[in-house]
């Protein structure tokens, strides 16, 4: 769904941008992912996997097959098409809210045993290693590759569909995995799963009438930011009723929901400043909703 409309500022990325930005850290190794073999047997539903995405534009996949499955049985020197699937959910506690899901289809290509840890040690992936955790996607692909039952894969796809807070929009894989200067500005300030849930908890510690008044403000088009979607509240729970959930954080913006009890409102909050720390997001949405509230009191 396209947004209403878009309040821009200097430093706020457009929409375009954006989705490449969400579609290159979904194929980067954010999310949860799982792999289909949906020519073999449409019937056997995913298998999830860790994931990453190599500076050559190939998706680098752990599994442990499930023996007797179509991917399980297949030798290792055939071309299996794949489907994989990535959803990258909001990280409210008792929720599940979407905030946005990637899908290739692709061939997969077992890696022999011998040959796991060269391919391993040669791959380098356009996301950054997190300064304070070390974390890379490769790791954990690596960690799990190395037990007991599971394998390494390599999935080679052209495009990436994602279904994200801007709509709908297709994304060439190789675009996504090269070396350009906003690849080079993503993987310096790429984020770990760590972060991600810091980010998460600095934005709800703004509290929900801060974040009301920054829904309510993007909308007005007195901040910068965009309306994603608005959609009728009929069926939603009553404890959700005038709460914010926070659906997404990344250096560059929020994506809050807010939950009336007519509509239900999805906006993005463009960071000032951006792109920005988990650690400098509260402030930062804090000072932001101080120069609001008193406005939006007054209007009320």
């Amino acid at each position: 769904m396209s947004p209403a409309h878009e309040h821009q500022s200097t430093g706020v990325p457009g929409i375009d941008e954006r989705a490449r930005r969400m579609a290159r850290r979904l194929l980067a190794g954010a999310g949860s992912a799982a792999v289909s073999a949906y020519r073999l047997d449409p019937s056997v539903g995913g298998a999830y996997v860790a994931h990453a995405l190599d500076v050559e534009g190939l998706i680098l996949i752990a599994i442990r097959p499930q023996p007797g499955t179509p991917l399980a049985d297949a030798p290792d020197d055939r071309l299996v098409d794949v489907r994989l699937d990535i959803v990258l959910d909001a990280s409210e506690p008792g929720i599940r809210v979407t905030a946005a899901s990637a899908h290739v289809l692709g061939t997969l290509r077992w890696v022999p045993a011998n040959w796991v840890e060269t391919v391993l040690a040669e791959s380098a992936t356009p996301a950054c290693h997190c300064a304070v955790t070390g974390e890379d996607p490769l790791g954990r692909v690596s960690e799990l590759a190395r037990t007991p039952g599971a394998r390494l894969a390599l999935v080679q796809g052209s495009r990436v569909i994602l279904h994200g807070p801007d709509g709908v929009s297709r994304h060439m894989v190789e675009d996504l995995a090269g070396q350009g200067d906003e690849e080079a500005v993503a993987a310096r300030t790429a984020w770990s799963p760590l972060d991600v849930l810091d980010a998460h908890e600095a934005v709800r510690s703004v509290g929900d009438l801060s974040l009301r008044a920054l829904c309510e403000a993007v909308i007005a088009d007195e901040a910068p930011g965009s309306l994603h979607s608005r959609r009728p509240s009929a069926g939603v729970a009553r404890s959700l009723i005038e709460r914010v959930l926070v659906v997404d954080a990344d250096p560059w913006g929020v994506t809050l929901m807010h939950v009336g009890s007519d509509e239900t409102r999805t906006v993005l909050v463009a960071l000032p400043g951006a792109p920005l720390a988990p650690a400098e997001i509260a402030p930062a949405l804090g000072a932001l909703a101080d120069e609001l509230l008193p406005a939006r009191f007054q209007l009320g």
